[in-house]
């Protein structure tokens, strides 16, 4: 299920998923999205694999969508709705390793994690603001929940991180 974008390998029943995109800090393709799916649709119905670890190559985790991937796509993001609705309700514990950058979609899937580990290094920011775009995957719903109203107003509706 691995590809040359994410690394799928699995140790000890622990499914682990690595963008690798380290030259564009793991900015997700469409492509991706579509390999993250794959890779997670197969783990649910297989029991060997019990625990999925998201991780991002190099020094980011994530600088979330690609923007000229998507620009490219025409609206077509049939590979983001599947992946965001595969990890919105995901019947096995998802857990997030969490380095350097994690912007957009980078820091939105975390909310939809069981955990997620954040090293010293980590930055998060959802820069929909700064795009003029409607906060993605249930942030607007899930961040007040995990970080209060004051925090996620300050990173929502200010870009701040």
């Amino acid at each position: 299920m691995s590809t040359d974008l994410v690394r799928a390998t699995v140790t000890d029943g622990v499914l682990h998923l690595q963008l690798n995109r380290p030259d564009k800090k793991n900015a997700l393709t469409r492509a991706m999205y579509t390999a993250l799916a794959d890779a997670l649709d197969a783990a649910r119905v297989d029991p060997a694999q019990r625990v999925v670890l998201f991780s991002g190559a190099g020094s980011a985790f994530s600088a979330g969508n690609d923007i000229a991937d998507f620009a490219a796509s025409r609206g077509r993001v049939d590979e983001v709705a599947r992946f965001i609705g595969l990890i919105v309700d995901y019947p096995k514990p998802l857990v997030a390793a969490v380095h350097g950058a994690a912007i957009g979609l980078g820091t939105t899937m975390l909310l939809h994690c069981d955990l997620a580990w954040a090293a010293p290094s980590a930055r998060f920011k959802t820069p929909f603001v700064d795009l003029g775009l409607v906060p993605e995957a249930g942030s607007s719903l899930l961040m007040p929940r995990a970080f209060g109203y004051v925090r996620a107003a300050q990173m929502l509706l200010l870009g701040d991180t």
